[in-house]
């Protein structure tokens, strides 16, 4: 699924919103899985770079604790 969906979406969707463009290294899931989000839907995939993959991890981590 991985390999597939950055096939399709090679960009990091964060940085294009801003203006830049950044290849995509990670399948990211929007809503969590262990918050009910859909493992292999498309629509609830989206591709990130690391940079922007770990900077969602840490957000969804620190609101974790809140």
């Amino acid at each position: 699924v991985r390999k597939l969906f950055l096939s399709q979406n090679p960009l990091c969707v964060e940085c294009m919103q801003k203006g830049k463009i950044t290849p995509a290294r990670v399948v990211d899931h929007i809503q969590r899985i262990a918050d009910g989000g859909a493992r292999f839907d498309f629509a609830n995939l989206q591709a990130l770079c690391d940079q922007c993959h770990n900077k969602k991890s840490g957000r969804e981590a620190h609101n974790k604790k809140g």
